[in-house]
Order: C-alpha cells, then structure tokens, then sequence
C-alpha cells in the first residue's frame, strides 16, 4: 500500500466503518450505565450522599483531564507495529472489561470504605482504563482517512455504535438486575456480562481497522532515511504541539462545544429522579432511557445523508435549534408523560445529529492544524478535545448531585422529598439542556471550517507533493 498520494484519502470501505463502530458500542456499555445509573446506583443502592457522590465525580474528572494528556503524549511518543492507535485498544481491552464489573460492586466495607471503593473503581474503570482507550479510539478515525465527508461518516457510524449500546443499557439493564435477583450483586452480574462483549468488541476494532496515514518520522524510519517526507506534518515536539493546538482557533471552539454538549447529555442521570417525582413512576425511567437513545439513533441517521449535503456544521446546528425547541415543549406540561415524550423526541433527534458529527468536525481540526503550522498531532488533538468532553461529562454528574443537594433531596429511596427537591429535579430536566443548548448554536455561529477545509485540504496535498519531490532530489 502507498503511504503516498490518494491512499489517505480513499474512502473506507463499509464492513471497516461497521467493524470500527463496535468500538464506540463498547464503549457505551459502561459509559452510559455511568453517566445514567451510577449516580442512583450509588445513592439509592449503596446509601452514598448525592452530594458526595457529584463531588466524587468532579474530582475524578479534574484528574482525568491531566490523564488526558498524558495518554496523548504517550500516543505521540509510543511506537508499536501495531500503528498508532490500535494496539492501546489491543492490550487494554480485557482491563476494561473487568473494570465494567468492579465499578457496579458494592462490597460491605462501612461508611467510609464504600466511599473510597467507589472512588477507586471509578477512577479505575472511568478514567485511567477508558481514556486510554478513548483517546487512541478516537484518533484511529482520523488515522484511517483524510476525506472529510468520509470522516463525518466515520463518526456517524461510530455514534451508530454508540447509540447501540446506550439502547441495550437503556432497555436491559434494569430487567437483567430484576432478572438476577435485585440488589448490589445482580448489578454486579449485569455489567460483567457488559464487560465479557465490549472486550469481544474492541478485539473487532483491532483486527478490522487500518490506519492508512503514518506520521513523518514513522514513514522515515520505514525508509531507512534521516530526512522525513513532510506528507503528514513535521516533526515536533510535545511542548511544541501543545502550543500549537492551543492556537487553533477551531480545536478551541469545538473543545468548548464538546464541554456544553457532553454536559447535556450527562443530565440524562436525572431521568430516574424525574420519573419517580414529577411523573410518578420511577419504572418510567428505563421508558424514557430507551425512547431517547431510540430518538438519537434517528438523529444520527438522519445525519448519514446529509453530511455531503449541508456540512457537518449546520447539522449541529439544527441539532442545537431541536434541544431548545424539545426542551420548551416540555415546559408546557412538565408533569405530562406525552408531552415529555414529545420534547424528548425533538430534542433527542438533535442530540443524534449533533454527536454524529461531533468527532468528524475534531478530527478535521487536525489538517487544519497541519496547514496552519505544519504540525500534526492526532493524539494531542484528540486528547485535548477529550479533556473537554471529560468535563463535560463531570459537570453533568455535578450539577445533578449539587442541585439535588442545594434543593434539600433526602437520599435512600423513600422518603417523601421537600418542594425544593422536586423543583430543583425539574430545574435539572427541562431548563439546564435548554441553557447549554443556546450556548452552543452562540459558538457553532463562528465556525467556518466545513467550507475552509477543501481548499486547506488541497494546499495540504500541494506541499506534501512538493516536499517529496525535494526529499526525492535531495536523495538522488
């Protein structure tokens, strides 16, 4: 295979799009059971303070973000014949399994104990397993192609996956719980057998995913040569990198949409209190858990055809538009399960679009980073956008166990709860998406990259062919 020309810009085939998908079904096996049902496995299983629980989380997450970086440097630094991004998922797909089952374990171990089990288990299996995972996993799309609209569909595929795997949490964890018995153990079970498939899973992505783009020095140490062919960036150092990135204008507006983004979909561990107190049922969670993630699989692909068509800017935009319509609506009769119905539909075929999108729009920050100052670096691109996200993530968690705190919630699953606990349940679920929703239609204003990036993608072949014709001569 050429490591030259139009190999890195061939589009994928469709069996490598479904195999690299898997990946991000694995994924969200664990990672949407945490953003859902830890916070109430926690609380109402456990007995462990919302408060704490939302202080644990954020703290987790602030580490995370230097674990981010780390896992990005090291991508930068590590070489393996493997590639780039694959043998991190490779050699830490078994770890992530048994972590899945650690992490919904409660052993007896006091107050204190359960405290600090918790804390360890989630760093574990949240942070230091998944991000390394996450971030190589990431950057593997843009390691695969340089087509942007097969990059935008890479990611569609990819939250394809996704979507699949919030929908088997959405609709089987709570039966499989009932199944095996209720209590701490049959959690326990549940997430062991979601382990045992995600590591199945990420073994697919390993064997069926190619990386077609090498760095610099990779293709110059493959060549026997001191001089490295400038076709995928110069050589750079980390520090270098790093500053570079933080110069992108483009990186650090989708890095703050990822925050504002990921934190609306972290809210989504509210539905449980919604359910139980505003609709008054709390079996309608698991209802309301797979009708969302059936809604954004629509969204994502609805998002399929219109890639090539509008550009994956104005698909995120729309997106953002449909949450503050869905979550008005919801407005209207908070109390009525048809009309959260119908909000969460809206709502939740934006969510789709917009996660669909998401990281083919990351990713083409990278060419745009290379045109700007001949730096490429997908694993610090990609890991400072995950740091985002991170965040995003841990603010979810957080603004639902402080906001539950602050309105006077009574954990432990019955008691009767103040009015400012039902009004602060209300206040999570209807106004804070709306909030973060009108924030990010304000940063997707300024975006311009989707009609840039052809003309940037054209330079960047110009010079690519002209420094290989200087390596070549200078050979000679």
């Amino acid at each position: 295979m050429s490591r030259f020309g139009g190999t890195a810009t061939t589009r994928v085939p469709f069996f490598e799009k479904i195999a690299y998908s898997g990946g991000d079904l694995a994924f969200n096996l664990v990672y949407v059971a945490t953003g859902t049902y830890l916070m109430f496995f926690y609380t109402e299983i456990v007995g462990i303070p919302a408060a704490i629980v939302g202080t644990m989380f954020l703290v987790a997450r602030l580490l995370d973000g230097v674990w981010d970086l780390v896992v990005g440097v090291l991508m930068e630094k590590l070489k393996s014949r493997f590639g780039k991004a694959r043998p991190w998922i490779l050699f830490l797909a078994l770890p992530y399994g048994v972590s899945a089952a650690l992490l919904f374990t409660a052993p007896d171990l006091g107050e204190t104990g359960k405290i600090v089990y918790a804390f360890v288990t989630y760093m574990l299996s949240g942070v230091i397993v998944y991000t390394a995972m996450n971030i190589p996993y990431g950057a593997l799309s843009a390691l695969m192609t340089e087509d942007a609209a097969d990059r935008g569909l890479l990611s569609t595929y990819r939250m394809v996956g996704a979507y699949a795997g919030a929908l088997i949490v959405a609709a089987l964890t709570l039966p499989l719980v009932e199944t095996f018995g209720g209590g701490a153990g049959a959690w326990t079970m549940t997430f062991s057998l979601y382990g045992g498939l995600a590591v199945l899973l990420f073994f697919i992505v390993f064997v069926f995913s190619k990386e077609r783009i090498v760095s610099a020095d990779a293709r110059a140490r493959e060549e026997g040569s001191d001089t490295a062919v400038m076709i995928a960036g110069r050589p750079f150092t980390i520090r270098e990198g790093l500053k570079s990135i933080l110069r992108n204008k483009y990186w650090l507006q989708l890095t703050l949409y990822g925050v504002l983004l990921l934190t609306t979909y972290g809210l989504v561990g509210i539905y449980p209190y919604y359910s139980q107190y505003r609709l008054g049922d709390e079996d309608l969670s698991t209802m309301l858990f797979t009708f969302r993630t059936v809604v954004e699989i629509a969204g994502v692909f609805l998002a399929i055809p219109l890639v090539r068509l509008i550009g994956k800017r104005n698909i995120s935009m729309f997106g953002a538009i449909a949450i503050v319509a869905g979550q008005l609506i919801i407005a209207v009769a908070p109390s009525s399960l048809s009309v959260v119905l119908i909000g969460l539909s809206i709502g939740g075929v934006g969510v789709g679009a917009m996660f669909a999108v998401l990281f083919g729009m990351i990713g083409d920050t990278i060419e745009y980073e290379e045109w700007r100052s001949g730096i490429r670096a997908e694993g610090l691109v990609f890991a400072g956008a995950t740091i985002g996200q991170k965040i995003g993530g841990a603010v979810g968690g957080v603004a639902i166990g402080w906001t539950l705190g602050f309105g006077g919630f009574i954990e432990g699953g019955e008691a009767t709860q103040p009015t400012s606990a039902i009004t602060a349940i209300s206040f999570v679920f209807i106004w804070l998406p709306l909030i973060f929703a009108i924030a990010m239609a304000g940063l997707l204003w300024f975006y311009r990259l989707d009609k840039e990036y052809p003309q940037i993608l054209e330079d960047l072949r110009q010079r690519r062919a002209e420094s290989a014709y200087t390596t070549t001569e200078a050979n000679a």
